[in-house]
């Protein structure tokens, strides 16, 4: 027989089996400061799901509050089903507080008399979570004619397998009181009267109705622990004990990580245990003492004499590896890495100068990975790596020792015609201000610019522009410059005409008069 046993809700459930006295107590639990469960007690004083948690204070004086965080739910529940497992191997979680077994029905009673939760017997699934909904808590129910209890069955019991409030109010106005009435209706009128919720019945109501179970799978745990000689008290003294069970679970991984971490705390009177759920994969052993910490502070166990601290890390799994759009040239890129790691100064690079050029020492050349400081540079390959101080410091006694550069004179300081004073020089960076307005050339400016084009490009006479700006006569030029009608500079490819010139220059003869 298949064995459905009802632990909802669970956070009451827990509150009980933890302190056997609460039975009897108006107890809630709540989320949100809204009442999300309600005992047996709690229910007669008129306290329901959905109420604000001040509203049902006011109604009962006495009220007891149960309040699990979403880690700390999940992992006691998968402990239950590991109890579970050691009296039946086929044991199947349908939901949280609600599972499947393969039981005897004398040990289904024993169950249902050990937990206090409520046991259905029936041939199927199905039926057996609907005889479970039915019977009392503490008691099991075995049905073996499944047509004969759904016709007697009422229709609110469907609210545990997915029939909302608002439907099961439809039905009673259609006067249905029983599941044997919904189950006169054929699938395709369920599906379009209930909508997804139909779907949803469709197998409590009119099959197919599953009669296996799969074995229990136990969920995979590393945990370390640490057994106190004396007490623990202070917070200080936990620190060490903490760092050294991080960094054993941190070993015991290997190439796993695991995201939910259980801290529980032996103390003399119980335990007191919290779970945390990291953001990111606990792979170190810095991260999962940092989430040890913090569910020691969720248990509340700091200032209790403790004599055994866990550490458990829940379902680790192996790293998954992220994989390039273009795995062949991060292969590459990997390989050339490794290689300038070992010969820095062996790999070589094509640099483009003039690809259509016809002879090839124009067209490019090759280039090493290798940088002045020893270390390689590639603009796509790797990070230039930073020089070492001892390197700095050569290369800024080298610098040091070289001779200082001649004091650059602005070209235009220079007289162009006789009788013009020099203008004196500037500096290079008052030429271009940004706030300074923009004003049109006059004819001394374009003169003087084409004065200097003639110069520097070696013409045989400068030419003199007309008002237009248009070159329409030879220029005369002054008797101390005509001897440097030829090139001050020698021809040199790529030469730019705004290059300055240094004082070592005066041996053409460009001395002011």
């Amino acid at each position: 027989m298949i064995a459905a046993l009802c632990f909802d809700p669970l956070p009451l459930f827990l509150a009980v089996r933890a302190d056997p006295g609460l039975a009897r107590t108006p107890l809630v639990s709540v989320e949100e400061q809204r009442v999300t469960h309600a005992n047996a007690a709690a229910k007669r004083h008129g306290i329901t799901p959905g109420m604000r948690l001040d509203g049902a204070r006011m109604r009962v004086e006495g009220l007891r509050v149960v309040a699990y965080a979403e880690p700390d739910l999940q992992h006691a529940w998968e402990e239950l089903l590991r109890e579970l497992s050691g009296r039946t191997p086929w044991v199947e979680a349908v939901a949280r507080g609600r599972a499947l077994a393969r039981l005897e029905p004398d040990e289904a009673e024993a169950l249902a008399a050990v937990y206090g939760v409520r046991v259905g017997l029936a041939p199927d699934c199905q039926t057996a979570e609907l005889v479970a909904l039915s019977v009392r808590p503490g008691t099991a129910r075995r049905v073996d004619d499944v047509h004969g209890f759904l016709a007697r069955l009422p229709l609110r019991f469907l609210r545990g397998v997915g029939l909302s409030e608002a439907n099961l109010t439809r039905l009673t106005w259609l006067g249905l009181g029983t599941v044997g009435h919904l189950a006169q209706w054929t699938p395709s009128q369920v599906t379009s009267y209930l909508g997804d919720e139909g779907e949803v019945l469709l197998p409590y109501v009119h099959g197919p109705r599953r009669t296996t179970l799969r074995p229990f799978e136990q969920v995979p745990t590393v945990s370390r622990s640490l057994a106190f000689t004396e007490p623990v008290l202070e917070p200080g003294q936990l620190l060490p004990a903490i760092d050294r069970l991080a960094a054993e679970l941190a070993a015991e991984l290997g190439d796993r990580a695991a995201r939910r971490l259980t801290l529980t705390a032996g103390l003399p009177g119980g335990t007191r245990r919290a779970s945390r759920l990291s953001k990111r994969p606990l792979t170190q052993a810095r991260h999962i003492r940092q989430q040890a910490l913090f569910a020691l502070r969720d248990s509340r166990a700091q200032g209790q004499p403790i004599e055994r601290l866990t550490l458990e890390l829940t379902a680790p799994e192996p790293l998954g590896v992220q994989e390039g759009l273009w795995p062949r040239r991060e292969r590459r890129q990997r390989a050339l890495e490794a290689t300038l790691e070992r010969f820095p100064t062996a790999p070589r690079r094509l640099e483009w100068q003039e690809p259509h050029a016809q002879a090839t020492d124009r067209a490019g050349r090759w280039e090493g990975y290798a940088d002045e400081g020893g270390a390689y540079a590639a603009a796509s390959v790797a990070e230039r790596a930073t020089p070492a101080p001892d390197q700095r410091r050569t290369r800024r006694r080298a610098a040091a020792a070289r001779p200082t550069a001649p004091t650059a004179v602005e070209a235009a300081s220079v007289p162009l015609f006789e009788g013009a004073p020099a203008a004196p020089p500037r500096p290079v960076a008052d030429v271009a201000m940004p706030d300074r307005p923009a004003t049109a050339p006059g004819p001394g400016t374009v003169a003087a610019a084409m004065y200097l084009d003639a110069l520097f490009t070696g013409a045989a006479e400068p030419l003199e522009p007309d008002d237009a700006l248009g070159v329409t006569a030879p220029l005369a030029v002054p008797g101390h410059v005509a001897q440097a009608q030829r090139p001050l500079f020698a021809r040199r490819p790529g030469q730019r005409y705004t290059e300055e010139y240094g004082r070592e220059d005066d041996d053409y003869g460009l001395e002011a008069a």
